[in-house]
Parts: C-alpha cells; structure tokens; sequence
C-alpha cells in the first residue's frame, strides 16, 4: 500500500488493512511502509472514530456511550452467537423462568450446609416409584443432585407431617 491509496480509502477499510499490517509491524514500522509520517498516520487513523488499543496492537471503532444507552451498537451483528443459543434454548429457559403453575424449588440451607455432617443410608422402596421419582427429577431439576433433591422431600415431609 502506498501513500496516496491510503488517503483514499474509507476510514474503515484503512483500519482493516492496517490491523492486518500490524500483526506483523509496530505502527511505525506501517507507517514507514506506506510511506507517510508518523504523526500523520496516527492523525488520519483517528479519522471515522477509531482508536489504538496497544495491548491489542489494532485499532478499533470507537462507539460513544450515551447514558448507557449505545445507539450506534449493531445488535444483529454484535450479538449473533447470543441470539442464537437464545433460539435453541427458548423452551428450557421458559422451563426456567416460568416454573409453570408450581412455585420455584429452593432447597433447605440444612442440605447443602458446609457444617453438617454426612452419613450414606440405604433405603428400600419400590422401583417404580424411585423410577418416577428420577424421572421426574432430572427433567424438571436437572441443576440437583438427586441426594439434595431426596433430602429436601424428607425435610418436606417432616415440616408437613
């Protein structure tokens, strides 16, 4: 590239040449190879908002920050990774957020408490019943341990009973 193709580019394909003449030269070095002073260089990058991040070693748009609110943010272009595990996930996080008719199951702080000792039992029940139960378990509250989830439904019954 040379000095007057250069100054002829929009600011954003300038930019993106640059970035990739930077991953291999220092900004004098680019500036030295399109053939342009240095302080020029630097003054017509700045040109169309963008600055130098050196710990990047390229240079960026910048995008003002107007109470928070960012007007100038492409949200189909910034966010499309996000958008699209949104889409794929819509119905667990429905599930989610909106437990249904059912309020939200939070476990006893007995259960999960660092001070509590721990002992293993054995119980006998019908395997049909413990079938349902896991069933049930690792489809609506996939996010517990079914240990926490059985220790909660004692405590349920004993607070109940």
């Amino acid at each position: 590239m040379n000095k007057e193709l250069f100054l002829a580019m929009s600011s954003e394909k300038r930019v993106e040449e640059v970035n990739k003449m930077l991953l291999t030269a220092s900004l004098k070095e680019v500036a030295d190879k399109i053939g342009i002073a240095y302080s020029t260089f630097l003054r017509e990058m700045t040109v169309g908002d963008h600055v130098y991040i050196q710990r990047d070693n390229r240079y960026y748009k910048f995008i003002r920050d107007v109470d928070g609110v960012n007007p100038q943010a492409d949200f189909n272009g910034d966010y499309q990774e996000e958008l699209h595990f949104l889409r794929e996930n819509i119905d667990s996080l429905k599930k989610l957020v909106n437990c249904g008719h059912r309020p939200p199951l939070i476990l006893d702080q007995q259960i999960y408490s660092k001070s509590a000792s721990f002992s293993n039992k054995s119980i006998k029940m019908s395997e049909q019943v413990y079938e349902k139960f896991t069933k049930y378990c690792s489809e609506q509250f996939p996010q517990f341990r079914l240990q926490d989830l059985i220790a909660q439904s004692l405590l349920d019954f004993v607070e109940k009973y």
